[in-house]
């Protein structure tokens, strides 16, 4: 079985975009908890606001690309996660509001990954660690995972090297493409990194 990384669809201008972390995310101590794959319900407010940048477009979509690196979904978005991907997930109430201020009245959440998987194949892999955290991956620029080493039964996961980075069975990509969920592309395994060349 094939595993894509999850990530913004930036191909369709007409797409909405959140490039700017809520108020209340932006000053909190423990907002870093939101890309470490542990629970934070919690202590996580439910009205935290995103506000949709005001360079890109206005729809709406599933899955809103953003580069807060979170999984901000639709309740369709959340439905198929809950049914399909047999994981553990919080989902978050979180509000939109568009470029004119207004709250937009369709319910959305983050969709909180609990837990990481260890299978980066760090031989045929190329990449470039935190200075600040040299067991996290900084940047790819070839991502090669060792299959063997990820669970039967998963399905989507955070990769322990990179917590950040949200990896997709084929399988339950499938099921997210066929319920007509948007704004994410599940990229080929090959493709991704290259957009930042190769350092040699």
């Amino acid at each position: 079985m094939k595993f894509y990384p999850w990530v913004n669809d930036d191909e369709d201008d007409a797409f909405a975009w959140i490039t700017k972390d809520s108020d209340f995310l932006m000053h909190c101590m423990d907002s870093y908890l939101l890309h470490e794959g542990v629970a934070v319900k919690h202590w996580f407010p439910t009205d935290t606001v995103f506000t949709l940048a005001d360079h890109h477009g206005i729809k709406l979509t599933d899955f809103i690309p953003n580069t807060l690196h979170l999984l901000i979904v639709s309740e369709k978005l959340k439905g198929v996660l809950e049914e399909k991907s047999g994981a553990a997930i919080e989902f978050l109430p979180v509000r939109i509001r568009d470029q004119r201020g207004h709250n937009i009245q369709e319910p959305y959440f983050i969709a909180n990954v609990l837990g990481t998987v260890e299978c980066l194949d760090r031989e045929n892999s190329k990449f470039r660690t935190s200075a600040i955290r040299p067991d996290q991956v900084f940047t790819f620029y070839r991502l090669c995972l060792n299959d063997s080493k990820v669970p039967a039964e998963t399905k989507i996961f955070r990769l322990k090297e990179q917590t950040d980075l949200i990896i997709v069975r084929e399988d339950l990509g499938k099921d997210i493409l066929r319920a007509g969920c948007d704004g994410m592309i599940f990229q080929e395994m090959d493709e991704y990194g290259l957009e930042w060349g190769d350092p040699e």
